[in-house]
């Protein structure tokens, strides 16, 4: 049966359009207002770092609670911390504690919401059929992804930070009605820690930590980089739709590019892509040349992403998949604790201009690294 024909995924489509306006939007512009209340880089980097670490320390716990509960059960608890931490950043100035607390909240959130995602496609799809649902999956999804950055960059400029907070807690709440209407699904299964450091899901790490890496530096970083030094909230927001144009251009290809070569070339040639096109973002200097490489660089991004989303779910059906995604997110969650402490150091002990140039150095090599992860990992088709 084609996935779209099925009720719960059309429905868990819509979840995740309005999800991902919020999510898109939040995960830029967070950044970006503690920079603008403090005027360095400190505090948003300790940000990010504590969006790491508790990525890193609860992508395990996390999944337990889904497995004992169900998939449905996972989207809810998302509600939990998510909005919390928009209210926290709403009514209170970003001081160290309120940064952490916020950078834990929304971290921890958006941890239910993307394991429980990974986990229902991959129970919900065929192998067969895999990369052209992976498709489906972020098609409207990424208009979601597309119009939230734009409507927070213009909220922000016209109407202050906290409108555009505002605006994404409206849009997370709404989210609830299509998330009632998925089928509670339960499937437990044992999960301890030491089955995520067993060989056939080690040898997926390489790709994880790179991918952490590069969620960091394209989205988060990139955006403040385009705040701080090339325009303000506006084309900030721009840069991260532009980014998302190149996702959807990518996304309605990805069927006729999968038909006729194989993911580990597809892989490949998206990844050297994407490493050139943060080494180039270096030199940035203007909001057009933002706008270009953000379009190149979602286009590189998912030239890679669709074949190994596709290649996620069948690591994961190979295995057991609620310790696959744990496994996914824990060191996910490595490689932006390692970009952030980078990005901390650098903006500490030299000069943020810097900070943001190792931070692109390093995802331009996380990405060269991601050829030899997928060669190791395996070729399964």
């Amino acid at each position: 049966m084609d996935l779209l024909e099925n009720s719960d995924f059309r429905n868990f489509i819509v979840y995740e359009f309005f999800k991902n306006f919020a999510l898109s939007m939040l995960g830029i512009f967070i950044p970006i207002l503690i920079y603008s209340e403090t005027g360095n880089l400190f505090l948003p980097s300790l940000y990010l770092l504590g969006g790491g670490l508790s990525g890193f320390l609860f992508a395990l716990p996390v999944m337990k609670m889904i497995n004992r509960y169900g998939f449905r059960s996972g989207l809810y608890t998302s509600y939990l911390f998510l909005l919390p931490a928009i209210l926290l950043i709403y009514f209170n100035s970003p001081t160290v504690e309120v940064v952490l607390t916020v950078s834990f909240l929304y971290s921890i959130g958006t941890s239910f919401h993307t394991q429980s995602m990974n986990l229902e496609f991959a129970e919900s799809s065929s192998r067969e059929n895999r990369d052209i649902e992976t498709a489906h999956l972020m098609s409207i999804p990424n208009i979601g992804r597309l119009l939230g950055p734009v409507a927070g960059g213009l909220a922000s400029s016209f109407g202050g930070f906290q409108t555009m907070l505002a605006t994404a807690f409206i849009a997370v709440t709404v989210s609830i009605i299509p998330a009632r209407s998925i089928t509670l699904k339960k499937k437990a299964s044992k999960l301890e820690l030491s089955s995520m450091l067993e060989k056939e899901y080690l040898r997926f790490t390489p790709i994880f930590i790179s991918r952490g890496v590069q969620a960091y530096a394209s989205v988060a970083i990139f955006s403040l980089f385009t705040y701080i030094f090339i325009a303000g909230s506006i084309s900030s927001g721009l840069v991260r739709s532009f980014d998302t144009v190149g996702f959807m251009i990518m996304a309605y290809l990805s069927g006729y590019v999968s038909s006729k070569y194989n993911r580990g070339k597809i892989i490949f040639a998206g990844a050297i892509l994407a490493g050139l096109i943060y080494l180039i973002r270096i030199g940035v200097s203007t909001p057009l040349e933002a706008f270009l490489i953000s379009i190149a660089g979602g286009l590189a991004f998912k030239l890679y992403d669709i074949p190994l989303f596709s290649k996620y779910a069948d690591g994961a059906e190979d295995n057991e998949e609620r310790i696959f995604y744990a496994s996914k997110k824990t060191f996910n969650s490595l490689g932006k604790i390692i970009t952030a402490l980078i990005f901390l150091t650098a903006s500490v002990i030299y000069s943020e201009r810097i900070a943001f140039n190792a931070v692109f150095v390093l995802a331009a090599f996380s990405s060269l690294t991601m050829i030899v992860g997928d060669r190791i990992s395996g070729e399964k088709r």
